[in-house]
């Protein structure tokens, strides 16, 4: 790249301006009593020049920024997977929820999203069930987007940078509209062997429209409509083999490309021969009525989101021709939710009450291809181990054949609330109440044909079909309490203004919903598809495969109670500032979520639920200010273990939960050095370092990634009338792993993406 021709094309654009407003108010307006000081849990706030300066550009780099927060790189936009507090999930129900400008996002596939003026992100760790409900059983993302009540003008960016990665941004706020557009591409980090093509390329587009309106009688309306689409490749995962393996060599062990030793044994490059790729559709559209009268403040928050995605897998990730994945959604949803509380605290007492409803429809498709391997190894050998050799040999005549899997699930819940919150002299005490109703029905329609011999009983191939439909349901309630003290030792003792001490204590439950594993129905097809096969013949066999129902696929939902102390401080004397808070922990959650993967050579993946896990642990923040140095840091350690968890055939408990790390650190420091006069306003330098502590791959414990370091730097040179920057990341391009998982019985991974750069401009004006 020549980077000289990059900065005089960028350094033709116009000046930066600061974001205007510095709100001690959570981004979530309209739930939101408390200020950040006063919410007796922990919370992250990060303004827009904090999100910038730590170069987060979306939801997957605010991993380690947050305490015990860890959302790992891998995949692709749909693996959304977050891990707080040693408890998450790889698929299905989140552990944490999102909201954007007051509106929840139902659906995990969307939590990936360009972070394009964000004003504000609020990161509220521990349960926040009482007014969030549903998927809040870790804690909550508010997000808060510019919005033109705030901020008049114009915005721009551009970025380049490894891999071809290009990022451009552009918006307007003026009079009561605002628009933005945001487009990113990227060539990829991954060589997929096979082809020597990047095989997690991508491109992405965002646009997002805001119209404000002010009422007459004190009425305020806000419209927000958000809608991106992206395709992408993903999913660089390799095949680990031991020594033994990879020294016999094989039609699927490449003997040359990215190969390593890991885990004792050696780990492939990333080689399959089947398309992998994730292509997605959003659309947001969220509407925000207002009205604060003489009592009573008013807000109602309706929503309509959609999600068209599809995804398409080489299931096996190998270069045998096994089987593919194609999973299509077409979702439908509507959100309600009003929002009642009084215009002026009541003396001692303020509170909110509240209802919330919402519906929806996912149209799913996932049907299974198997190839002539697949059907080989995977069909036909398991088949004919269990057949007499007086019977013969069974045969398929198709080299390749479809197993479809439609669903059709809706899901629907409804909620009311009421919090209270009482400040009697240097205490407050929050109380609140919730109760949740959800229930989901998935009808299902599972077909296979094809055309079978056994020879030499049979004189020729005979045409086969079998299928398996019906329905399946879940019901559920919830009654989610919470109590919270905090004390205000500042104000108790006489401190001076400059200074603030409040410890707190809390007690709250949370939950994530239950649901239906669907990518399991081609295993439970495939079973019944070989046993109808040979009861068509009059050959009864002993079960050989997953012999799961549709009913057996139910989970339920994963619920916690959590114990919480803590305290928050700051102090400010001169141009010294000074925050420090602590929190430690005790998490007990019931039935908690796990993917497993059935007994051999299994197609599917499900969710399982294992009995009885805990976490206990800390949570540290602290950040100094003097003049233009600032210091912030951040570190979480987690413990989170099984209390009992056997599923059948061995007994996991007592291990640590997997994913999850063991700890997180990130101390990052930036310097403004001021220019007096001249062109040049500044030069910031920053640098940062996170690291990410032990991770157990599996409930064994018998794989784990070890802590690891990363090191980032940047520099930013302000203009009177732009800002250039760089960026570099990784530095000392550490080798890791972000993810791990079996299919088809063969172990795989992720590597984390190698030490880039980038260059870019911004400018406000």
């Amino acid at each position: 790249m020549n980077l000289l021709m990059v900065i005089v094309a960028l350094s033709c654009v116009a000046p930066v301006q600061r974001d205007t407003i510095a709100s001690s108010y959570i981004s979530s307006t309209f739930k939101q009593v408390l200020t950040g000081k006063e919410i007796a849990s922990p919370v992250t706030s990060l303004m827009l020049n904090d999100i910038e300066g730590a170069r987060i550009d979306g939801q997957k780099a605010l991993s380690l920024i947050v305490p015990n927060l860890s959302i790992p790189d891998y995949g692709s936009s749909m693996t959304s997977s977050i891990y707080m507090r040693g408890f998450g999930s790889r698929i299905d129900n989140p552990v944490m929820g999102l909201y954007i400008d007051d509106i929840p996002v139902l659906n995990k596939n969307s939590y990936e999203f360009p972070y394009m003026d964000i004003r504000r992100i609020d990161i509220m760790r521990g349960p926040q069930g009482t007014l969030y409900g549903r998927n809040s059983m870790a804690g909550i993302f508010a997000v808060e987007t510019l919005m033109p009540n705030v901020y008049q003008g114009f915005r721009a960016s551009l970025e380049y940078g490894s891999a071809a990665t290009l990022t451009a941004a552009l918006s307007m706020y003026r009079g009561n509209t605002g628009a933005a557009l945001y487009y990113k591409h990227s060539d990829g980090f991954f060589t997929n062997e096979y082809d020597g093509e990047q095989c997690d390329r991508y491109d992405g587009l965002t646009f997002r429209l805001i119209k404000q309106y002010e009422l007459d009688g004190g009425w305020t309306l806000d419209n927000i409509l958000t809608t991106s689409a992206l395709t992408q490749g993903g999913y660089p995962y390799r095949r680990m083999v031991t020594a033994t393996e990879y020294e016999a060599g094989g039609t699927d062990i490449p003997s040359s490309g990215d190969i390593d030793e890991a885990y004792g044994n050696i780990l492939l490059p990333v080689d399959y021969n089947d398309g992998c790729s994730y292509r997605r559709f959003n659309l947001i559209d969220g509407v925000r009525i207002g009205h604060t009268g003489e009592k009573w403040q008013f807000n109602s928050i309706t929503s309509l989101q959609l999600l068209f995605d599809k995804m398409i897998l080489d299931q096996d990730f190998t270069r045998s021709s096994m089987f593919t994945l194609a999973q299509i959604q077409r979702e439908y949803a509507l959100t309600q939710e009003i929002i009642l509380k009084p215009s002026r605290p009541q003396g001692k007492w303020n509170h909110q009450n509240g209802i919330f409803a919402f519906a929806k429809y996912n149209n799913m498709s996932a049907p299974v291809r198997f190839k002539q391997d697949g059907i080989q190894s995977l069909i036909l050998d398991n088949a004919n181990a269990g057949i007499p050799d007086t019977f013969g040999t069974l045969d398929i005549e198709e080299d390749n054949f479809l197993i479809s899997s439609d669903f059709g699930i809706v899901t629907y819940g409804v909620a009311a609330y009421h919090e209270s919150y009482f400040s009697l002299g240097d205490f407050r005490i929050t109380a609140g109440l919730r109760l949740d109703h959800e229930g989901a029905i998935m009808s299902y329609d599972s077909e296979a044909s094809l055309h079978y011999i056994l020879a030499p009983l049979m004189p020729s191939y005979r045409a086969f079909t079998t299928s398996y439909e019906g329905s399946v349901s879940s019901f559920f309630w919830k009654l989610l309490p919470k109590l919270a003290i905090s004390y205000d030792i500042a104000a108790a003792t006489g401190a001076p203004e400059n200074f603030s001490l409040n410890i707190f204590t809390s007690v709250s439950r949370g939950y994530k919903a239950g649901g239906f594993n669907t990518q399991i129905f081609s295993d439970i097809l495939q079973n019944k598809m070989m046993t109808d096969m040979m009861a068509d013949l009059g050959v009864y066999l002993d079960d050989q495969g997953y012999s799961a129902t549709a009913a057996s696929t139910t989970y339920k939902p994963e619920t916690c109670m959590d114990y919480e102390i803590g305290f928050k401080s700051s102090f400010t004397g001169g141009e010294h500032m000074f925050r420090l808070s602590a929190s430690a922990f005790y998490m007990d959650c019931r039935n908690q979520q796990i993917t497993v993967f059935p007994d051999g050579q299994s197609t599917g993946r499900m969710m399982a639920n294992a009995g009885h896990s805990r976490s206990t642990g800390v949570e540290v923040e602290a950040g100094y200010n003097f003049k233009g140095l600032t210091l912030t840091y951040a570190y979480g350690h987690t413990d989170a273990r099984f209390l009992e968890y056997d599923n059948g055939s061995e007994d996991y408990s007592g291990n640590r939960m997997p994913y999850a790390p063991e700890s997180t650190m990130r101390l990052a420091a930036s310097y403004r050095i001021p220019v007096n006069g001249g062109t040049v306003r500044a030069l910031t330098l920053m640098a940062d370092c996170s690291r990410t502590g032990r991770i157990a791959w599996n409930e064994s414990n018998s794989l784990e990634q070890s802590p690891y370091y990363l090191i980032g730097a940047g520099a930013s040179l302000s203009f009177r009338w732009f800002e250039l920057f760089c960026n570099g990341y990784n530095l000392t391009d550490t080798v890791y792993d972000t993810f791990y998982f079996r299919s088809v019985g063969n172990d795989f991974f992720q590597r984390g993406k190698p030490v880039r750069f980038s260059i870019g401009v911004r400018a406000a004006f």
